[in-house]
């Protein structure tokens, strides 16, 4: 694994892993999905510590950076906020491992859940969106 770091937006700077030199090619097609959503850096700065450019790919692929971002599912679930928290994931994590009531709209709250979930359970989470942002991660 090589670890580059690299500023690409006016924010700060963010790791970018890649499994191989050749695959530097990458990281400029993802600083500019990552510049798009650069208002984030500082939050997912502190919550993810080595997964900063995925997660910001993921926000970006999520919901463009736009915090109050809401996606209606065909099974009448919710999506909601920067990670795009489906509302039974929601209430999940509020009765077995918060403990209380969570407000995915509020973007500290939801990058704390994503890097909790990401963490405990990888990123599967986000595969509706894999499409957009696995070829980063």
């Amino acid at each position: 694994m090589i670890e580059l770091l690299l500023t690409c937006s006016l924010l700060g700077t963010v790791h970018f892993n890649l499994d191989e030199v050749t695959d530097i090619y990458k990281v400029s097609n993802q600083c500019e999905l990552v510049e798009v959503v650069q208002e984030w850096i500082p939050l997912v700065n502190i919550h993810f510590k080595e997964d900063e450019a995925l997660a910001l790919t993921v926000i970006y692929c999520e919901s463009r950076g736009y915090a109050n971002a809401t996606g209606y599912n065909r099974d009448g679930s919710i999506d909601q906020g920067l990670f795009q928290f489906n509302n039974r994931t929601e209430k999940w994590l509020e009765d077995d491992i918060y403990n209380k009531e969570l407000d995915m709209y509020d973007a500290e709250t939801n990058v704390k859940a994503a890097r909790w979930l990401s963490f405990y359970d990888g990123w599967h989470h986000w595969n509706s969106s894999k499409h957009c942002w696995g070829r980063y991660g």
